[in-house]
């Protein structure tokens, strides 16, 4: 999917809803990945964080600029982004001009939103409201009793995705990663009722990790099912303001 430089690009690629919210990410960053960072990583993290509070952990700031803002060259702030990204703490979307030539346009740095270390330990099993109904078009998946695989509790089509490059474990965190994504907007919004949503989300981020940019895929999971799902929701409780529902009529 090829995304511009729109206000409505920016504002839907938005992983937090306040300027507190993204604060507190950034602290959290900071605390975890302390001894993760290069000196230049960490100045980079700075200037993305204070250039993404127009839309709330969204940066469209050039590396060029930031680069001459740091005295620093641009293939430094180049390994720095690439470095975020590789930790699970930054997704980049290149972006194309919306009008005349449709050029490249300086990319959106987008911050993930890291998971309180309260719910990173997963859950003994996943909610049932989660269950795929076992019809011919959802078909049920088999338990492996050797792991304890409860791969039935996944939606088939989360399971295509996922099973060619995870191992079972791994696979059962990174859909737990997702569920709890989406239920931090709406816990009734399904994975099967936005089945089309969540699939081009969900292989977005496989597409990262085969190409090695994606490598903490359980934190970029919850992120983007938190904003598809925050994307779904808008959609759906969007209320036509009243001036402008009696300006049609």
């Amino acid at each position: 999917m090829t995304l511009t430089n729109t206000t409505e690009t920016y504002q839907s690629l938005q992983p937090f809803f306040t300027i507190n919210e993204l604060n507190d990410n950034t602290k959290l960053i900071r605390e975890r990945h302390a001894k993760d960072l290069t000196r230049s990583t960490y100045r980079v993290l700075d200037v993305l964080h204070r250039y993404s509070s127009k839309y709330y952990g969204v940066s469209y700031r050039s590396k060029s600029k930031i680069a001459v803002e740091l005295g620093i060259s641009r293939k430094t702030v180049t390994r720095a982004c690439q470095q975020l990204e590789s930790l699970g703490i930054i997704q980049q979307h290149e972006l194309k001009r919306h009008n005349g030539d449709r050029r490249r346009s300086s990319n959106a740095i987008v911050f993930i939103r890291l998971e309180p270390s309260k719910i990173e330990n997963v859950p003994t099993e996943c909610p049932k409201e989660e269950t795929p109904l076992n019809t011919n078009n959802n078909p049920k998946i088999t338990l492996d009793t050797k792991r304890g695989f409860r791969g039935d509790k996944i939606p088939a089509f989360i399971y295509d995705a996922l099973s060619p490059f995870l191992s079972e474990s791994a696979m059962y965190k990174a859909y737990s990663a997702l569920l709890r994504g989406k239920a931090a907007i709406d816990r009734t919004i399904t994975f099967e009722s936005n089945e089309g949503l969540f699939t081009d989300a969900i292989l977005s981020v496989i597409n990262g990790y085969k190409r090695g940019v994606v490598r903490s895929i359980s934190a970029v999971l919850y992120t983007v099912a938190f904003d598809t799902a925050a994307q779904i929701y808008r959609k759906e409780n969007y209320k036509v303001p009243d001036w402008l529902e009696i300006a049609t009529h």
